[in-house]
Parts: structure tokens; sequence; C-alpha cells
């Protein structure tokens, strides 16, 4: 199975690699997922853009230098609309949660059905792009696969019904040819319930399928 989500190998217990898990994906939609996460690496590593990963910093910068920045290595595509999204992330972050994500987390009682309510609805102004059903279901998969995050009411996480996981669910015959993101993840949910599989585990399962035309992935 084929690994995109590619990091600098930080300590999964640290604040760095929260923020590493926490502020590509908020722009990780309509785009390659692989490179994108190459993209996030090459800014990682790069001393003169690396502080674009810390809010507390982010909000220190001009706004023309972090959407440049944003572009060096194609972290960020569309230049006014990745530049808001990721400053008003970080902006968030700093207001309300001293810059950490773990501090969202825990203010959700690490707590699936939690964190999403307070993303998506009790302070869903603050979150743009990480407040859509997709965004923050991957964000929360992205942290139980990258992080030491101990998350509960993990079968809570819907699976990704990105264009790959729609194409597969069609082909299994689980879905109709026209289902919506909502009804393919209501289909999955509704198939693993009762099994030790969460939905979210099949994501990238189906993505790497759909990837390779439907053939073992060998």
């Amino acid at each position: 199975m084929t690994q995109h989500e590619v990091h600098p190998g930080l300590d999964k217990s640290s604040r760095e690699n929260y923020l590493y898990f926490t502020l590509p994906p908020c722009i990780n939609f309509q785009r390659n997922s692989p490179a994108m996460w190459r993209s996030a690496l090459a800014t990682w590593n790069d001393p003169k853009t690396n502080y674009l990963f810390f809010p507390e910093k982010v909000g220190k910068t001009k706004y023309d230098k972090v959407q440049s920045d944003l572009i060096k290595h194609k972290l960020g595509l569309q230049p006014n609309k990745h530049t808001h999204i990721w400053t008003t992330i970080c902006a968030t972050l700093n207001k309300f949660f001293s810059n950490d994500p773990r501090e969202l987390l825990g203010k959700g009682d690490k707590d699936v059905v939690k964190v999403i309510n307070l993303i998506q609805k009790e302070q869903k102004e603050y979150f743009t792009h990480l407040r859509g059903p997709k965004m923050t279901n991957y964000w929360l998969y992205i942290l139980s696969q990258y992080t030491d995050m101990k998350l509960k009411n993990m079968n809570e996480i819907s699976i990704i019904p990105d264009t790959h996981v729609l194409q597969c669910s069609f082909h299994l015959g689980i879905t109709k040819e026209k289902s919506t993101a909502e009804q393919v993840a209501q289909a999955w949910k509704e198939l693993l319930s009762g099994s030790e599989i969460t939905p979210v585990q099949m994501h990238p399962v189906l993505w790497n399928w759909s990837r390779n035309d439907f053939k073992p992935d060998v």
C-alpha cells in the first residue's frame, strides 16, 4: 500500500508534529494529495518557510509574505484562498488553543463526536474549510495515523468520500452510480457496523485500489 503522507519524522507526541499534520490537511482539497504532502515536507525543510507551521510566527508575519512562502514549494496552489484558510486556522489556534492542536482535541475530550461538534457547530466560524465534513474527518484520520493521539469513538470518523471512494463503492455494488458523498459515507457506516473495522480504515485501501485501476496492489 502506498503511503503518500510524507513527513519529517517528528516526535509523534510533539506540538510540531501535530501542527504538521493539522495545517496542510486544511488545504488538501480538489488537488493531488501525494503532491500536496511532498510540498508540505519541502516547505517544512526549507528554513525560510518552516515558520509557516507555527501559528504564533504566522500571526507576526505580513500577509503578502505568508502568501508568497506558501506558494514557494507549491504547498498553496490557490494564492488567495489557500492563504486565507492557512492564516485563519493559525489565528484560531493562536487565539483559542495556545498555538497547539492538542489543546483543541483536549477541549473536545479527545472524543471524535465532541471534537467534530466543536469544529462544525460550536466554533464553526473559526474553522474555515476544516469544518467541512470531508475535511474534519480527514484531519482526524490523519491525526490517528501519524500522532500519538488516542481518540475516543474512532468508529465515528467517517470514510472520506472522495472521488476514489465513490468510484470503489459503486464498483463494489455498495452504492448506486450517482450516490452523494453523504450517502456513500452512510453506506459504509452501516456496512461496517458491529465489525472491528472503522469506516475510515477502509479509505487508504480503496484509495490505492482506485488509483491502481481496481487491480490488486502488489
